[in-house]
């Protein structure tokens, strides 16, 4: 009977210390990336100007060689106190991808012709580096965007809550921190993509219908407050393989 016994505690011991082992090298080869989004507004009659200089610079050699995932996007929604038109954002695999961050213009002609035109017709609002908890980087192909800024009191009771929302619904759902830049109280930002307007709307009702939404803002009561919302149309995106 000891010796059945003291099998079972051993085989117990050898099973957490694999599923230890295999937990940490998940973690280990899950490495966290990071994303900075720049609120910009572009004059009327500057637009395509920046959209061809952005386009020239990103699908140049120096432009395909930078380590990040590039979306330029158009504000499509939005309340009366953003004057901002589109949002460019860079995302990274990691910290490293944002070693060499506000270096200066990319060595190239093409670098050069693109500062020069943002220099002449775009006016930075807002640059806020942030961080995705919940993700996938497959999403960022979907061309109409939904952002509800969060200040979120109870992080841990929020993201639970968020995880079994997501999982009990289209699953393509995203959360993100914010880290620096982030308008006042702002902590989180909720996040949701559909190929078009059309097919988010029709998305949202489903969502609805299901009860899900009910329960989540039934779970998270007291840990998380909207501060505002956006919607963007994506217009470019660049290095996305």
């Amino acid at each position: 009977m000891f010796e059945h016994n003291k099998l079972f505690i051993m085989k117990k011991i050898i099973l957490i210390f694999t599923l230890l082992f295999l937990t940490t090298s998940n973690i280990q080869a899950q490495e966290k990336s990071y994303w900075a989004c720049m609120a910009v507004t572009v004059d009327n009659w500057g637009q395509s100007q920046f959209v061809d200089a952005l386009d020239n610079f990103m699908n140049s050699d120096v432009g395909q060689l930078m380590p990040y995932t590039v979306t330029l996007s158009e504000v499509a929604f939005t309340n009366g106190d953003d004057d901002s038109t589109h949002q460019l954002c860079f995302i990274g695999e990691n910290a490293e991808s944002f070693g060499t961050w506000g270096s200066g213009p990319p060595p190239s002609v093409e670098g050069l012709a693109l500062f020069m035109t943002i220099d002449e017709y775009v006016d930075f609002n807002q640059i806020v580096l942030g961080s995705p908890l919940i993700f996938d980087p497959s999403n960022l192909s979907n061309e109409f965007t939904v952002v509800w800024a969060m200040d979120v009191s109870d992080p841990v009771t929020y993201a639970n809550a968020f995880l079994e929302f997501n999982n009990s619904t289209t699953g393509t759902f995203e959360l993100h921190e914010a880290i620096i830049g982030a308008k006042d109280g702002v902590t989180h930002y909720f996040v949701a993509r559909q190929t078009n307007l059309g097919s988010w709307l029709k998305a949202r009702e489903g969502v609805f219908e299901s009860g899900a939404v009910e329960q989540f803002q039934s779970a998270i009561s007291g840990s998380a407050d909207i501060l505002f919302n956006i919607g963007f149309n994506l217009i470019k995106s660049y290095n996305t393989d």
